[in-house]
Protein backbone atom coordinates (compact mmCIF):
# COMPACT_ATOMS: atom_id res chain seq x y z
CA UNK A 1 0.00 0.00 0.00
CA UNK A 2 2.95 2.05 0.05
CA UNK A 3 2.08 3.58 -3.47
CA UNK A 4 -1.27 4.76 -2.14
CA UNK A 5 0.03 7.25 -0.42
CA UNK A 6 3.25 8.72 -2.50
CA UNK A 7 -0.36 8.68 -4.81
CA UNK A 8 -2.81 10.56 -1.95
CA UNK A 9 0.12 13.00 -1.12
CA UNK A 10 0.33 13.93 -5.02
CA UNK A 11 -3.22 14.12 -5.81
CA UNK A 12 -4.53 16.20 -2.83
CA UNK A 13 -1.55 18.57 -3.70
CA UNK A 14 -2.59 18.69 -7.02
CA UNK A 15 -6.40 19.44 -5.79
CA UNK A 16 -5.02 22.06 -3.66
CA UNK A 17 -4.05 23.84 -6.67
CA UNK A 18 -7.04 23.39 -8.94
CA UNK A 19 -10.32 22.31 -7.00
CA UNK A 20 -10.17 18.83 -8.45
CA UNK A 21 -8.00 16.14 -9.29
CA UNK A 22 -7.52 13.93 -6.58
CA UNK A 23 -9.90 11.25 -7.58
CA UNK A 24 -10.20 12.51 -11.82
CA UNK A 25 -6.12 11.61 -11.95
CA UNK A 26 -5.58 9.38 -8.67
CA UNK A 27 -8.04 6.58 -9.52
CA UNK A 28 -7.02 5.73 -13.03
CA UNK A 29 -3.21 5.96 -11.93
CA UNK A 30 -3.59 3.72 -8.15
CA UNK A 31 -6.08 1.45 -10.35
CA UNK A 32 -3.40 -0.06 -12.17
CA UNK A 33 -2.02 -1.58 -8.89
CA UNK A 34 -5.26 -2.37 -6.49
CA UNK A 35 -8.05 -1.87 -8.99
CA UNK A 36 -10.76 0.08 -9.43
CA UNK A 37 -13.30 -0.47 -6.56
CA UNK A 38 -10.22 0.17 -3.99
CA UNK A 39 -9.01 2.92 -5.70
CA UNK A 40 -12.18 4.93 -5.67
CA UNK A 41 -12.77 4.03 -1.81
CA UNK A 42 -9.62 5.38 -1.10
CA UNK A 43 -9.00 8.43 -2.51
CA UNK A 44 -12.61 9.57 -2.14
CA UNK A 45 -12.70 9.24 1.10
CA UNK A 46 -9.20 11.14 1.81
CA UNK A 47 -10.67 13.75 -0.85
CA UNK A 48 -13.33 14.10 1.18
CA UNK A 49 -11.06 15.17 4.42
CA UNK A 50 -9.06 17.44 1.87
CA UNK A 51 -12.82 18.87 0.82
CA UNK A 52 -13.48 19.52 4.43
CA UNK A 53 -9.61 21.32 5.17
CA UNK A 54 -9.96 23.53 2.36
CA UNK A 55 -13.87 24.63 2.24
CA UNK A 56 -13.49 25.48 6.12
CA UNK A 57 -10.62 28.07 5.42
CA UNK A 58 -11.78 29.25 2.18
CA UNK A 59 -15.85 28.96 2.13
CA UNK A 60 -16.23 32.90 2.17
CA UNK A 61 -15.35 32.81 -1.23
CA UNK A 62 -17.50 30.25 -2.42
CA UNK A 63 -20.18 31.58 -5.29
CA UNK A 64 -23.35 30.44 -3.96
CA UNK A 65 -25.86 30.66 -6.72
CA UNK A 66 -23.59 28.32 -9.45
CA UNK A 67 -22.85 25.72 -6.43
CA UNK A 68 -26.64 25.68 -5.88
CA UNK A 69 -26.76 25.32 -9.84
CA UNK A 70 -24.79 22.77 -9.89
CA UNK A 71 -25.93 20.53 -7.29
CA UNK A 72 -30.24 21.40 -8.47
CA UNK A 73 -28.29 18.94 -11.48
CA UNK A 74 -25.93 16.97 -10.87
CA UNK A 75 -27.11 15.00 -7.43
CA UNK A 76 -30.86 13.62 -9.00
CA UNK A 77 -28.51 12.28 -11.85
CA UNK A 78 -26.03 10.76 -9.55
CA UNK A 79 -28.02 7.56 -9.06
CA UNK A 80 -28.24 6.98 -12.60
CA UNK A 81 -24.36 6.47 -11.96
CA UNK A 82 -24.96 4.44 -9.17
CA UNK A 83 -27.18 2.13 -10.80
CA UNK A 84 -24.42 1.90 -14.34
CA UNK A 85 -21.23 1.19 -11.67
CA UNK A 86 -23.43 -1.86 -9.91
CA UNK A 87 -23.74 -3.41 -13.45
CA UNK A 88 -20.24 -2.88 -14.79
CA UNK A 89 -18.47 -3.23 -11.39
CA UNK A 90 -17.43 -6.78 -12.24
CA UNK A 91 -15.37 -5.68 -16.12
CA UNK A 92 -13.12 -3.61 -14.85
CA UNK A 93 -11.23 -3.04 -17.96
CA UNK A 94 -14.84 -1.09 -19.15
CA UNK A 95 -14.65 0.68 -16.17
CA UNK A 96 -11.34 2.26 -16.83
CA UNK A 97 -12.01 2.77 -20.80
CA UNK A 98 -15.11 4.75 -20.09
CA UNK A 99 -13.65 6.69 -17.23
CA UNK A 100 -10.39 7.42 -19.97
CA UNK A 101 -12.52 7.96 -22.81
CA UNK A 102 -14.80 10.92 -21.95
CA UNK A 103 -12.72 12.58 -19.56
CA UNK A 104 -9.86 12.72 -22.79
CA UNK A 105 -12.36 13.59 -25.54
CA UNK A 106 -13.42 16.61 -23.06
CA UNK A 107 -9.78 17.55 -22.34
CA UNK A 108 -8.58 17.52 -25.52
CA UNK A 109 -10.80 19.25 -27.36
CA UNK A 110 -10.34 21.78 -25.13
CA UNK A 111 -6.74 22.06 -25.48
CA UNK A 112 -6.68 22.14 -28.77
CA UNK A 113 -9.30 25.36 -29.14
CA UNK A 114 -7.98 27.04 -26.63
CA UNK A 115 -3.96 26.23 -26.67
CA UNK A 116 -3.55 25.55 -30.34
CA UNK A 117 -6.66 27.91 -32.06
CA UNK A 118 -5.82 30.72 -29.49
CA UNK A 119 -9.85 30.66 -28.52
CA UNK A 120 -10.25 32.05 -25.02
CA UNK A 121 -14.08 32.26 -25.18
CA UNK A 122 -16.29 29.52 -23.58
CA UNK A 123 -16.91 26.18 -25.56
CA UNK A 124 -20.71 26.08 -27.59
CA UNK A 125 -23.80 25.71 -25.69
CA UNK A 126 -24.36 22.24 -26.87
CA UNK A 127 -20.81 21.08 -25.89
CA UNK A 128 -20.93 22.33 -22.46
CA UNK A 129 -24.67 21.06 -21.01
CA UNK A 130 -23.52 17.52 -23.08
CA UNK A 131 -20.58 17.77 -20.83
CA UNK A 132 -22.45 18.62 -17.82
CA UNK A 133 -24.62 15.82 -18.20
CA UNK A 134 -22.40 13.01 -18.41
CA UNK A 135 -20.23 14.21 -15.80
CA UNK A 136 -23.11 14.22 -13.47
CA UNK A 137 -23.09 10.38 -14.67
CA UNK A 138 -19.77 9.77 -14.19
CA UNK A 139 -19.79 11.79 -10.82
CA UNK A 140 -21.96 8.82 -9.52
CA UNK A 141 -20.39 6.04 -10.54
CA UNK A 142 -16.71 7.25 -9.78
CA UNK A 143 -16.78 10.60 -8.09
CA UNK A 144 -14.93 11.91 -11.13
CA UNK A 145 -17.03 13.40 -12.30
CA UNK A 146 -14.83 16.99 -12.34
CA UNK A 147 -13.04 16.45 -15.33
CA UNK A 148 -16.67 17.02 -17.37
CA UNK A 149 -18.54 19.02 -15.03
CA UNK A 150 -16.01 21.99 -14.60
CA UNK A 151 -16.66 22.31 -18.48
CA UNK A 152 -19.67 23.95 -17.74
CA UNK A 153 -18.23 25.93 -14.18
CA UNK A 154 -15.11 27.45 -15.85
CA UNK A 155 -17.92 29.38 -18.11
CA UNK A 156 -19.44 30.87 -15.23
CA UNK A 157 -16.59 31.11 -12.33
CA UNK A 158 -13.62 32.80 -14.16
CA UNK A 159 -11.95 33.64 -10.60
CA UNK A 160 -9.32 30.67 -10.22
CA UNK A 161 -9.97 30.99 -5.84
CA UNK A 162 -13.54 31.25 -6.57
CA UNK A 163 -13.55 28.45 -8.30
CA UNK A 164 -11.24 26.09 -6.63
CA UNK A 165 -13.57 27.34 -3.62
CA UNK A 166 -17.44 26.37 -5.15
CA UNK A 167 -15.67 23.02 -6.77
CA UNK A 168 -14.42 22.10 -3.45
CA UNK A 169 -18.51 22.70 -2.01
CA UNK A 170 -19.52 20.16 -5.41
CA UNK A 171 -17.22 17.48 -4.19
CA UNK A 172 -17.84 17.74 -0.49
CA UNK A 173 -21.58 17.23 -0.76
CA UNK A 174 -21.50 15.17 -3.50
CA UNK A 175 -18.97 12.61 -2.77
CA UNK A 176 -20.33 12.48 0.76
CA UNK A 177 -23.40 11.09 -0.88
CA UNK A 178 -21.53 8.53 -2.49
CA UNK A 179 -19.42 7.54 0.37
CA UNK A 180 -22.75 6.47 1.89
CA UNK A 181 -24.21 5.27 -1.88
CA UNK A 182 -20.57 2.64 -1.44
CA UNK A 183 -21.02 2.06 2.92
CA UNK A 184 -23.98 0.73 3.16
CA UNK A 185 -25.00 -0.65 -0.55
CA UNK A 186 -21.65 -1.83 -2.25
CA UNK A 187 -20.43 -2.61 1.49
CA UNK A 188 -16.75 -1.32 -0.34
CA UNK A 189 -15.60 0.36 2.94
CA UNK A 190 -13.40 -2.33 4.86
CA UNK A 191 -11.12 -2.05 8.06
CA UNK A 192 -8.52 -1.90 6.02
CA UNK A 193 -9.80 0.86 3.56
CA UNK A 194 -10.27 3.15 6.78
CA UNK A 195 -7.45 2.71 8.31
CA UNK A 196 -5.25 3.63 5.32
CA UNK A 197 -7.59 6.53 5.28
CA UNK A 198 -6.74 7.53 8.67
CA UNK A 199 -2.88 6.89 8.56
CA UNK A 200 -2.78 9.22 5.55
CA UNK A 201 -4.55 12.56 6.91
CA UNK A 202 -0.87 14.25 8.07
CA UNK A 203 -0.30 13.37 4.38
CA UNK A 204 -3.19 15.24 3.41
CA UNK A 205 -2.46 18.10 5.75
CA UNK A 206 1.02 18.35 4.26
CA UNK A 207 -0.21 18.57 0.83
CA UNK A 208 -3.18 20.98 1.62
CA UNK A 209 -0.35 23.26 2.38
CA UNK A 210 1.92 22.70 -0.45
CA UNK A 211 -1.06 23.19 -3.18
CA UNK A 212 -2.18 26.13 -1.61
CA UNK A 213 1.07 28.29 -1.82
CA UNK A 214 1.13 26.83 -5.64
CA UNK A 215 -2.14 27.82 -6.38
CA UNK A 216 -1.56 31.48 -5.55
CA UNK A 217 1.26 31.22 -8.07
CA UNK A 218 -0.64 29.79 -11.32
CA UNK A 219 -1.58 33.28 -12.96
CA UNK A 220 -5.72 33.66 -13.41
CA UNK A 221 -5.65 33.76 -17.27
CA UNK A 222 -3.63 30.39 -17.15
CA UNK A 223 -5.91 28.79 -14.63
CA UNK A 224 -8.28 27.08 -17.00
CA UNK A 225 -5.66 25.48 -19.06
CA UNK A 226 -3.99 23.81 -16.37
CA UNK A 227 -7.38 22.17 -15.48
CA UNK A 228 -7.39 20.92 -19.01
CA UNK A 229 -3.95 19.49 -18.82
CA UNK A 230 -4.73 17.89 -15.67
CA UNK A 231 -7.93 16.32 -16.87
CA UNK A 232 -5.76 14.97 -20.16
CA UNK A 233 -3.45 13.23 -18.09
CA UNK A 234 -6.40 11.51 -16.09
CA UNK A 235 -8.20 10.26 -19.19
CA UNK A 236 -5.03 8.61 -21.07
CA UNK A 237 -4.05 7.16 -17.46
CA UNK A 238 -7.51 5.26 -17.73
CA UNK A 239 -7.71 4.37 -21.14
CA UNK A 240 -4.10 2.71 -20.80
CA UNK A 241 -5.06 0.76 -17.84
CA UNK A 242 -8.25 -0.24 -19.54
CA UNK A 243 -6.11 -1.33 -22.38
CA UNK A 244 -3.63 -3.23 -20.57
CA UNK A 245 -6.52 -5.12 -18.49
CA UNK A 246 -8.27 -6.22 -21.55
CA UNK A 247 -5.31 -7.46 -23.44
Amino acid sequence: MFIYFIVVFLMQVLESIAGFGSTSIGIPLLALALGTETSVALLSGAGLVLCLIIASSQYKKVQVRQLLIILAFVIPVMPVGYLLYTQLRSMEWALRLIMGSVVTLVASREIWRRMIRKDPGDPPKWFVYTAFGIGAVVQGMFSMGGALINVYALTRIKDKSAFRATMIMVWLITNSLSLLFRVFVLHAYTRVIWTYILYSLPLIFAAFFVGNRLHKRIPNEKFAHVVYLVQLVSGLFSIAGGILLLV
